[in-house]
């Protein structure tokens, strides 16, 4: 077999190493006994992470130009809590969101009754009797999507994660951490072809499952790492074409890795415990980059040093990454700030040439009828708990 291309140049290689060195040190000479570190490195289980590097360093070379700045996020976390603190939990969540829920005379997951915040993407699940409350072990559901937890900014999310171990003793049954590659180093066709050169560590199972249209251009689709249910370790990884998936919305290749079982309970922890906010984002990136490897076989061994450049770049990119969460004033500001320094010009020109009373006709027909993405309204949502509602506001 061929040894794979590399594509980073030396120069990179040697920054990468140094700062692989500068980080580990620095970890050393700051351990304490009572620190959370990620788990223990077993087949199977998450590999040690080896990438180290600081969440907010983006002077690491030329290697890393081009966006960075929203790259890992928590994706779906989902878990439940003691039926004792129900009342509480619910108070929380409506501190949280500024919002009451909507009740439901069903539940999910086999549960009795519901409460939703369809805005936030959150929904808690609990039973009305007994005997069903013991066959759940005493224990409510709670579960937050991806599009809730893009709602929270960086600091908020953080704060979220710890409370939701200290204060409700919240037991995480999935967590969904993931990465996107905006530099599309490897995209998933050549990545499945790379896993069947044996070259995969941390998984046994590679699966596809691609489309392609008529004439064999592919459409989309994923490689599966591992297995997920019941069957599986408890670890699943996958990556796929975001661009695709999202209809041009996010042009990026997506490494997502879903924990499960006590795995996820064990890596929400860790993050809970961190201790602040680039702490938490550098565990993040530690266990997306940490949960497989690629290493050409050399004979019968493996060595490190033969790892596959393509996942070397990918784990140098991790640690410049930055935690993905809402920024309340700038997401709307940037908005109007833009609208200011490019289309304000424009709008006055039609303003002079039409006149008043059919310019603002004109405009108001523009906007009525608009239909805003979810991610703009939760960004409206997040904006106006902050900033405070306008007195009218327009209904969505």
């Amino acid at each position: 077999m061929n040894r794979p291309t590399r594509r980073m140049d030396q120069k990179g290689l040697r920054i990468l190493r140094a700062n692989e060195y500068r980080v580990i040190r620095q970890a050393a000479s700051s351990a304490r006994t009572d620190a959370v570190y990620p788990p223990p490195a077993e087949r199977g289980e998450a590999a040690p992470p080896t990438l180290i590097g600081g969440v907010n360093d983006q002077k690491i070379g030329k290697m890393d130009s081009g966006e960075r700045e929203k790259s890992i996020a928590v994706d779906w976390l989902a878990g439940t809590i003691p039926f004792e603190k129900l009342d509480l939990l619910m108070s929380y969540l409506r501190a949280v969101t500024g919002l009451d829920p909507e009740y439901k005379n069903y539940g999910f997951h086999r549960y009795q009754a519901s409460a939703i915040w369809e805005v936030f993407g959150s929904k808690v699940c609990w039973d009305l009797d007994e005997e069903r409350r013991r066959e759940h072990r005493n224990r409510i559901f709670v579960e937050v999507t991806g599009s809730g937890l893009r709602c929270f900014p960086v600091p908020s999310l953080y704060q979220f994660c710890r409370e939701l171990s200290t204060k409700f003793w919240f037991k995480c049954t999935r967590l969904d951490l993931c990465f996107d590659d905006f530099e599309k180093i490897i995209g998933p066709e050549e990545l499945f072809e790379y896993s069947k050169q044996d070259t995969v560590i941390g998984f046994k199972k590679v699966r596809d499952d691609f489309e392609y249209d008529t004439k064999g251009n592919f459409k989309g689709g994923t490689v599966g790492f591992g297995t997920r249910g019941k069957n599986g370790s408890g670890k699943y990884l996958k990556c796929y074409d975001k661009d695709l998936e999202s209809e041009g919305r996010v042009n990026s290749i997506r490494w997502e890795v879903q924990f499960s079982k006590a795995k996820a309970n064990e890596v929400f922890f860790n993050l809970a415990m961190s201790e602040d906010i680039t702490d938490f984002a550098t565990k993040i990136a530690l266990f997306i980059g940490g949960s497989i490897d690629f290493i050409e076989r050399n004979g019968r061994r493996r060595d490190p040093r033969d790892r596959l450049a393509f996942w070397e770049q990918i784990l140098h990119h991790l640690g410049a990454a930055k935690l993905r969460g809402v920024d309340p004033d700038k997401s709307i500001e940037t908005s109007m700030g833009w609208i200011e320094s490019s289309v304000s010009p424009s709008l006055e020109k039609i303003r002079r040439a039409i006149g008043d009373d059919q310019y603002y006709e004109w405009l108001q027909e523009q906007l009525e009828g608009v239909k805003l993405r979810q991610s703009a309204l939760d960004e409206i949502v997040v904006y106006q708990r902050v900033n405070g509602a306008p007195v009218a506001s327009v209904p969505f």
